[in-house]
């Protein structure tokens, strides 16, 4: 996924298509990111005079530790996205994220990598259980935690509390 610009300037009226297929072995540094299956590059590419753009598609699967229960899983990707690459910009200009400098080759595969890493998620689950709870702490639904600050009473106003009249809604009784 490496072509030089001259090799690419013959293309500048009839475009060109992309399908490459990769296998990376890492990309990223994450512990819960195991591998990554066989990654499939498509894309058409129209070649300008001074910029060249990418309507890229990328399938893959990430293979993942799951975030509740640390068991293996595969994640698919599909990313689309479009890219521009500019000889007329440098590397220390601010650029939109979309648009990359190209210099003497336009490669795509850093591109790719940082698309890939960019989408995988950073939570993901096959579990519907919802943990117990763990190590000092739990898991309390909404209506638990509502009983539970209703019954809790101000040790200040304790006292006022005894002027109340006993009821199940505390509301005065008539």
């Amino acid at each position: 996924m490496k072509w030089s610009l001259t090799q690419l300037k013959k293309f500048k009226e009839k475009g060109m298509s992309v399908n490459e297929k990769i296998q990376f072995k890492e990309i990223t540094d994450r512990t819960d990111v195991l591998s990554f299956n066989e990654t499939s590059v498509k894309g058409d590419m129209d070649v300008g005079h001074r910029r060249i753009g990418i309507e890229l598609t990328i399938d893959t699967v990430v293979n993942m530790l799951d975030s509740r229960t640390s068991e293996d899983i595969e994640v698919p990707l599909h990313i689309e996205s479009y890219e521009s690459f500019d000889e007329d910009v440098e590397e220390t200009d601010e650029l939109d994220e979309n648009v990359h400098p190209v210099i003497h080759t336009l490669d795509l595969e850093p591109v790719v990598r940082e698309l890939i890493v960019v989408n995988i998620p950073n939570f993901i689950s096959e579990s519907d259980e919802v943990p117990a709870g763990g190590r000092d702490w739990t898991v309390t639904d909404e209506e638990a935690l509502a009983q539970e600050k209703a019954q809790k009473v101000d040790p200040r106003l304790s006292k006022l509390q005894s002027l109340l009249p006993e009821s199940d809604n505390g509301n005065k009784e008539d």
